[in-house]
């Protein structure tokens, strides 16, 4: 019998718990305008963010997106949505605003956040590897927190580096909270991930919601919010139609029941992080470019460009040699 504290059958601290973690890696981390907003303005991203965040861990169990590929067009769709909606970048000048953020940091972001998701919520110790990652992250983060301000045109803040050392820190650490209390709530089955359909609904109609306000205020163009839609169905089409392809499991099934989080692995990653930070911000660079800064934005530049049709001939192969295989 559902209480009043569920989304479905999954408890609203797990969700919760992703949500920040979103908000987390695609706010502070990949630094866009966090502390410039109006109060008003970032509880209506917050919850957008949070129906992002359901409706994803939705598709990740009902899409059984359990390999790179399908994890990728997941990821895809959520920076997409999210440079359309959030940082309302996505239809400035297609398809170069597609790339560098939507389909590059911010595809990264989410994969970051749920790699963070099952690390938090396995009960798992941090790594070796975990802190190696969060070193390199926190490097190319200081580099971002620095340069990218002067090559957005306007659309990423200008920061002190204390205030984003300050803020981020605090972002990381509130998900550590969250984590705790979903461990108290767990999910026993795959299918408490799933929305119900009253749940689409009422995530849907905030998305809708969001994108009307942007093209009633001109934050979006309708054009380009018509291209960014038909890429995202044509993502979503594509995991729907290849499902059978896959397996069962998903990135989920080490997280079912979720479990106490490692604090001491978490908050080591986090110190790690924010020292990267401080050194990728002191390298060495003047006026609005430096080599470094130039360097990052080509690699997500060229990422964003690159894994769409990479992925997109995978799958397509992989549902071309399923197909042989049942004619025969």
């Amino acid at each position: 019998m559902r209480n009043g504290m569920t989304l479905g059958a999954a408890p609203w601290g797990t969700r919760l718990t992703f949500t920040a973690l979103l908000v987390a890696f695609s706010e502070f981390v990949v630094w866009q305008r966090p502390t410039g907003y109006m109060p008003l303005r970032m509880i209506g991203f917050v919850v957008v963010y949070g129906a992002l965040a359901a409706i994803a861990l939705d598709l990740i169990v009902r899409l059984r997106a359990s390999d790179a590929a399908s994890l990728l067009l997941i990821a895809g769709t959520y920076g997409l949505a999210n440079g359309t909606l959030i940082s309302q970048v996505s239809t400035r000048d297609l398809p170069v605003s597609l790339l560098v953020r939507p389909l590059g940091a911010q595809t990264l972001a989410f994969l970051g956040a749920l790699a963070a998701f099952r690390l938090l919520l396995s009960g798992r110790r941090a790594t070796i590897l975990h802190l190696l990652v969060a070193a390199i992250a926190g490097l190319a983060w200081g580099v971002w927190v620095r340069w990218a301000p002067g090559a957005s045109n306007g659309t990423i803040e200008s920061v002190a580096l204390e205030t984003a050392l300050v803020a981020t820190g605090l972002a990381l650490a509130v998900c550590l909270l969250l984590a705790g209390i979903a461990a108290r709530e767990p999910v026993k089955r795959a299918e408490g991930w799933l929305l119900g359909p009253g749940e689409w609904i009422g995530a849907g109609a905030v998305l809708v919601a969001a994108l009307a306000i942007g093209l009633a205020r001109g934050e979006i163009e309708g054009a380009g919010a018509g291209i960014v839609l038909a890429l995202i169905t044509f993502s979503i089409g594509m995991l729907f139609a290849t499902r059978k392809l896959r397996g069962t499991r998903s990135p989920l099934d080490a997280i079912t029941p979720p479990r106490a989080p490692g604090a001491i692995g978490w908050l080591a990653m986090i110190a790690l992080f924010l020292a990267a930070g401080w050194v990728g911000h002191a390298l060495p660079g003047s006026g609005d470019h430096a080599p470094q800064g130039d360097l990052l934005i080509g690699v997500l530049l060229g990422f964003g460009a690159l894994w769409p049709p990479v992925v997109s001939a995978l799958v397509g192969v992989q549902a071309f040699v399923q197909l042989a295989r049942e004619q025969r």
